[in-house]
């Protein structure tokens, strides 16, 4: 019994460690927990404690020669585990989850950034040994009888959570809710989690025949059409998470985003754009897909992508030689499958730059853009329409960027600073295009995937959703759009300002309109959408919850959720998600039908 006694001791002594450190840099805003909070996040780190030494008891049950090791390796889990919600809880306010399965998908660039980011290498030894010390002084189980029924106790034990187990002391406030909860128990959430079969989802599906995408008749998207009549190529620039704070206040957009400001001032710019989720791959699903973000992993990283609709194949269809440019990973993510099987028909990486500098995550911008260039000058010559698509890296941690680029040092490693090189060398880049002969005839589209963190205390924390996206031609009339959209909208939205009809399954609108567009959210398992006073969100279990909204100051109301959620607002989330999820589980042919949203009805006009 001492051995289980005095891991426990440890245990119980890191939750509370961390949760101490979670408390210190609890965000403002969120609703603080209360005593409930602490003691539910006792019980959850109860749980994960059965559920781990389950693991324990039924490896030594088995291998009593090996016991001492596998005790070892559960000390190296638990202390991994530790480090790894610490920078979590920095970086995402939240637990382990999901995305834990993603990165143990990709060793190799995960361990390179680890490398990069924290200095692998150099702590790996200190935490090898700080795990051998603990193993000695816990010891190992006893192995006599008395010593036997506990450890068949503790693998009873271990099942049950394993089978049954649930994080307690869930609110509604998503920082609370994480605060409380522990990263096994969202792992193992996530284990179960069936997102090929949802039934409150699936029971709201019903295919209809698909609309084409059509030409809209509002006065501005017929004068923005003949702005673009000598549009002959596409550039969408995806800028990695230019957003945040930085982009938000004006003050601090004047002080490190000099070059973007400039643009957007004479260009069309959108300036209540929302991305679908808080992943590059939920930006791209958005902007080359116009797919909204179902509950779960990003559909770019599921089977059947070529039930994807496609922005590529819509412009290949027009005429279009779409190529996509990336200076990262090619397989991370499974970027490179995804593209081919979307319509690229070209496709660079990071493995065909000869560039020097680079960070675990890619070439810096600079290089990508330049690259961006060269190709262009090529493509133009050899195809009467390109549409080229790339997307950036430098703005992402580590930050790191080349020196005397711009007044900050890389060294510090300061979001803020990187995405002053990042905007540095967006301006370089249409300062050097300006003079290139296909620069009259290319539409530059600049949006960010995402923001840089998923701040707030709503269940979707939308607020930091917001990015910036731009429309920049030579003879396009400056704007400036303040109507309600999202990332999902920009295939449609492009292909009508080119007067390319598709039969492609979008399921966005036309941001052109002179109305608010649907606005479709993911975060984790639950699904929203956002309106102009509110935040209507379905939580994993189906469950309707409402958030005050103000879409003019981007600020959700304080005080938590308004449990008064109807379930007509149940419905109009349904309504945004489920036809695209029948669509994409459905055994029809991808381009032959898809359920005939109304969007009116879902955004409430």
């Amino acid at each position: 019994m001492k051995f289980w006694w005095r891991w426990l001791a440890i245990w119980i002594a890191l939750g509370i460690c961390l949760r101490g450190v979670s408390l210190w840099l609890y965000p403002s805003g969120a609703e603080l927990p209360q005593f409930s909070g602490f003691a539910a996040g006792v019980v959850n780190d109860l749980q994960a404690f059965v559920l781990l030494a389950g693991a324990v008891a039924l490896a030594g049950f088995w291998r009593q020669r090996w016991l001492r090791v596998v005790v070892f390796v559960a000390v190296l889990v638990m202390v991994v585990v530790f480090i790894a919600e610490l920078f979590f809880w920095v970086e995402f306010e939240s637990r382990l989850d999901r995305l834990v399965f993603h990165y143990l998908a990709y060793p190799k660039e995960v361990l390179v950034f680890l490398e990069d980011q924290f200095y692998l290498s150099l702590v790996l030894l200190p935490v090898l040994l700080l795990c051998a010390l603990v193993t000695v002084a816990l010891g190992v189980p006893q192995m006599d009888r008395n010593g036997r029924a506990v450890q068949v106790s503790v693998i009873v034990a271990g099942t049950v959570v394993a089978a049954f187990g649930q994080p307690v002391g869930g609110s509604y406030s998503r920082v609370a809710s994480e605060f409380a909860s522990n990263g096994y128990l969202g792992v193992l959430s996530a284990a179960r989690y069936r997102e090929d079969d949802i039934p409150w989802l699936t029971q709201h599906a019903t295919p209809h025949q698909v609309v084409p995408v059509a030409l809209r008749g509002s006065a501005l998207a017929t004068q923005m059409r003949r702005e673009t009549a000598r549009v002959r190529h596409v550039v969408l620039i995806i800028e990695e998470s230019f957003a945040g704070p930085t982009w938000d206040d004006a003050e601090l957009r004047r002080e490190y985003l000099p070059n973007f400001t400039a643009l957007a001032q004479e260009s069309v710019a959108f300036a209540r754009v929302f991305a679908t989720g808080s992943r590059t791959t939920r930006g791209m699903e958005a902007l080359l897909n116009g797919f909204p973000p179902l509950p779960g992993i990003s559909t770019t990283q599921r089977g059947d992508l070529h039930r994807l609709p496609s922005l590529a194949r819509a412009l290949g269809d027009g005429g279009f030689h779409p190529v996509f440019l990336y200076g990262g990973w090619p397989d991370f993510s499974n970027f490179s499958n995804y593209w081919r099987a979307t319509g690229f028909r070209e496709i660079w990486t990071r493995e065909d730059f000869d560039e020097r500098f680079e960070t675990s995550w890619g070439v810096a911008d600079e290089a990508l853009l330049q690259r961006l260039v060269l190709e262009m000058d090529q493509l133009t010559q050899r195809h009467d329409r390109v549409f080229l698509s790339t997307l950036t890296v430098s703005h992402h941690r580590p930050y790191d960027f080349p020196q005397g680029r711009v007044v900050y040092s890389p060294s510090d490693r300061r979001s803020e600073h990187a995405m002053a090189y990042a905007d540095h060398a967006l301006g370089k880049f249409f300062q050097q295009v300006r003079s290139k002969p296909w620069y009259d005839e290319t539409l530059f589209i600049v949006a960010a995937d995402h923001g840089p963190h998923p701040r707030g205390d709503a269940m979707i924390p939308a607020t930091s959703y917001r990015i910036p996206m731009v429309l920049h031609a030579k003879d396009l009339q400056a704007r400036r759009l303040d109507r309600l959209g999202s990332s999902m909208n920009l295939p449609i939205t492009l292909l009508s300002l080119l007067n390319i009809r598709s039969d492609e399954a979008f399921s966005g609108q036309d941001m052109l309109c002179d109305c608010d567009t649907v606005v479709p959210l993911e975060y984790g398992y639950r699904i929203g959408l956002l309106e102009r006073d509110r935040l209507h969100v379905v939580l994993e279990d189906g469950t309707p919850v409402s958030w005050r909204y103000d879409v003019l100051d981007n600020v959700l109301a304080p005080g938590g959720a308004e449990l008064r959620a109807n379930a007509r607002a149940q419905r109009r989330v349904l309504g945004a998600f489920a036809p695209a999820y029948q669509w994409y589980y459905s055994h029809v042919p991808p381009h032959g039908e898809l359920a005939d949203v109304n969007h009116a009805e879902i955004a409430g006009q």
